[in-house]
């Protein structure tokens, strides 16, 4: 979690210090207040951070002509009933 605030631009040792000891916090009513500790000095700085972070990619042949791939996401929209190979 760390390195995600870091890339948001957000570093601040006393939230980092706070992370590291709920993830070590075997009580769960304990950590659970450290986490809402954490998520409100979050809010009170502004601070955005990255909650979900999933890698995909594509690539493709640019003789494949047609293909429409979506912005918001690479896994929907696939309607192939237009797309054709140019070789």
């Amino acid at each position: 979690m760390r390195r995600r605030r870091q890339l948001q631009r957000n570093c601040n040792p006393d939230i980092d210090k706070l992370i590291d000891q709920q993830s070590m916090e075997p009580n769960q009513d304990k950590r659970r207040q450290m986490v809402w500790e954490i998520e409100r000095r979050l809010v009170e700085d502004s601070a955005r951070p990255l909650i979900y972070f999933n890698r995909g990619g594509i690539c493709w042949d640019p003789s494949v002509k047609n293909l429409t791939v979506m912005v918001n996401s690479i896994y929907n929209g696939w309607r192939m009933e237009e797309v054709w190979l140019d070789k």
